[in-house]
């Protein structure tokens, strides 16, 4: 009989990221968490393309390593990866040999990327950061976006630096300097496409611009000038280097414009939005918990008039080829599955991992003129094999205003005539569930509950007004619609027992669970996990909150009645649920004190309560948090519900 989903088994799972080939061979990264360490490491292997045999490692033991990067010439593989305290770049001939070192500096180092020669690489540091000190010193910020979770108290005065490395020479000279943080994404024997504030004096300017770099002494130049209020980045240049290609937004709707393919001709500055006639997002968006390591490009150039994009369509992760003289769109890799990561190895090939809600990672090609893919490598086979893993049943319902609702039901892995069922709300608000494999679900379903996940208005994947939807209307119809969905979920399986209903989520799924505690008692456990719960303290604690806040709720920040009037906390005495708030300690995002406000009102309203902080995690700890305390989190919540629910004889 297959064993069900256990919290230790994010040891076992192996996710698949960027792979690249040289045409003989494919090269990718395969991520694990470890035991002993207690951390996550990745490491680069090859397998032939042909058969996916031959499986080799190319990364040396000990080095953690987070970005890798093939040379157009498919010569060499460069890669970056952290040797004991910093990042370091790393390159390896692909003839053969061991990889090379090649930078040994006291900062990190990051983000190889080859110029379209492929014999000149570039990669980016910094220098001006005080080193650590013997004795503890004073912070000063001079600025209002002063902070970041993950990162702490950002750093100021530093110079940001982007250096060419000629593989010939092995010399290496900085290429680009500014005090400004900025992300070199393309090159070519001219100069650099990078990305960075338009604006990083206006501290209430939110566009971001991608620029070029010519190698000819001129000005600097905004290629999105267009759009120039927009927020664009990740430029790839076209084979012939007269286009460039941006994924970005135009910020007509600060935060859920939707993110498009766009095309710039870097002679003219023209830019042109070539997804506008679709009602689609490009990106991943998908809400998961067990990818690591992908390389966040949803964008390539098949040949130099066709460009493939990564859409996030009603919970799919599709590859899209559109030709950008006809304006012909072709689904190249679709259906219920999530792309989780793509490259293209010629005009015939492309090598991608993808996920299912089955099926943890694998790594596959694609004929692009036959459509033929051929399985590669699965690292996960004899888990998914030996395990009991769940298939989201799809179902629609009419939520709000009669709006159609998409959600997905999974039942518990032992059938039982009455059962508890979990609401599970995503984050974001603009993410979406899908066809991702999310361990945590697999786990409450092999826990004995129906676990009930809905994409309630605010979320992606639905068209833009569907995203927009939320936007100061926090707590209104996307509330309704998880109600509504729950109903619909219970009509769907006779089981589940109503009297047994738990609640959970995270970030904005946390906010929503605040919200249900406090406007209804139809739940008889929850757990509110990295919340919000008072709107005035968040504006000046979250990292994100002075814009966040105003963008997200359209409020006069001064007009504390308003704020007061969207925050959980302000319905606290109405809260009856026994309820969990569980919180990691740096998270900057959504600050400890969220957590801990929510938790002293509820201990005033005498609500069965406990408050669960985790060190050492920021608002990232169920994906890529420490492993000891992801899987600490997962056995807290199974045993809070577990705990709540009424016994038989209560029922």
């Amino acid at each position: 009989m297959p064993a069900i989903v256990q919290p230790e088994d994010l040891f076992a799972l192996r996710p698949l990221a960027q792979p690249v080939s040289d045409g003989q061979r494919v090269y990718y990264l395969e991520s694990q968490l470890d035991r002993q360490q207690n951390a996550s490491l990745a490491t680069i292997y090859s397998v032939n393309l042909a058969d996916g045999r031959d499986k080799r490692q190319w990364s040396p033991d000990g080095v953690v390593v987070s970005q890798l990067a093939m040379s157009p010439d498919r010569r060499y593989l460069a890669f970056s990866g952290r040797v004991k305290t910093h990042s370091q770049l790393f390159l390896v001939a692909l003839s053969g040999g061991a990889p090379e070192q090649i930078t040994h500096g006291d900062r990190d180092v990051s983000n190889p990327v080859w110029s379209t020669r492929g014999d000149v690489l570039y990669f980016q540091t910094t220098v001006g950061a005080d080193q650590p000190e013997k004795f503890p010193q004073v912070k000063v910020v001079t600025r209002l976006l002063y902070k970041a979770n993950g990162a702490g108290i950002l750093p100021e005065q530093l110079t940001y630096q982007c250096l060419r490395y000629e593989c010939a020479t092995r010399d290496q000279s900085v290429v680009l300097e500014q005090t400004t943080d900025f992300t070199v994404t393309a090159a070519n024997a001219q100069g650099l496409v990078y990305t960075r504030d338009r604006l990083p004096a206006d501290e209430h300017d939110f566009s971001t611009g991608v620029f070029w770099h010519g190698f000819d002494g001129g000005d600097d130049v905004l290629l999105n000038q267009d759009v120039a209020q927009g927020d664009f980045g990740k430029g790839v240049l076209s084979p012939d280097g007269r286009y460039v290609a941006l994924w970005g937004q135009d910020n007509h709707i600060m935060n859920v414009s939707q993110s498009h393919a766009w095309v710039v001709d870097r002679d003219t500055t023209r830019l042109t939005d070539v997804t506008a006639p679709r009602d689609v997002e490009v990106g991943d968006m998908l809400a998961v918990d067990s990818q690591q390591g992908q390389s966040g490009h949803w964008l390539a150039w098949l040949d130099e008039t066709t460009l493939l994009t990564v859409e996030n369509e009603h919970g799919r992760l599709n590859l899209v080829s559109q030709s950008l003289t006809t304006g012909q769109v072709t689904p190249l890799l679709a259906g219920n599955r999530a792309i989780t990561d793509f490259s293209v190895v010629d005009a015939q090939t492309i090598v991608f991992t993808e996920s299912t809600m089955t099926s943890v990672s694998r790594l596959k090609s694609l004929d692009v003129t036959t459509g033929l893919e051929v399985d590669l490598v699965n690292p996960n086979a004899t888990y998914e094999a030996k395990h009991a893993l769940v298939v989201g049943q799809r179902f629609t319902f009419k939520g709000a205003q009669g709006w159609p609702i998409e959600g997905w039901y999974f039942p518990p892995v032992v059938a039982k005539s009455q059962h508890p069922a979990v609401l599970y709300v995503h984050g974001g608000p603009q993410v979406d569930f899908g066809y991702g494999f999310y361990h945590e679900l697999q786990y409450l379903a092999g826990a004995g509950y129906g676990v009930i996940t809905i994409n309630p208005r605010g979320g992606n994947s639905y068209g833009q007004d569907f995203e927009a939807a939320v936007i100061a209307h926090y707590g209104e119809g996307d509330f309704e619609d998880l109600m509504l969905g729950t109903d619909a979920a219970v009509k769907l399986d006779p089981t589940i027992d109503p009297k047994q209903l738990c609640v959970t989520g995270g970030s904005y799924g946390g906010f929503m669970t605040n919200w249900i505690e406090t406007h209804t008692d139809r739940f008889a456990a929850a757990v509110t996990q990295r919340s919000i719960a008072n709107w005035i303290s968040f504006y000046g604690t979250s990292d994100i909150g002075y814009f966040f806040t105003p963008w997200e709720l359209q409020q006069d920040m001064r007009d504390v009645a308003a704020l007061w009037r969207f925050s959980p906390l302000a319905y606290v005495a109405n809260a009856t649920t026994p309820i969990l708030v569980m919180h990691g300690e740096d998270d900057l995002r959504c600050p400890t004190t969220q957590g801990e406000e929510f938790y002293v009102g509820l201990k005033e309203a005498g609500v069965d309560t406990q408050l669960v902080l985790f060190p050492e995690s920021t608002h990232e700890l169920s994906r890529s948090g420490l492993p000891n305390l992801r899987i600490e989190r997962l056995k807290r919540i199974n045993q809070w519900f577990q705990d709540h629910l009424p016994h038989e004889e209560e029922v």
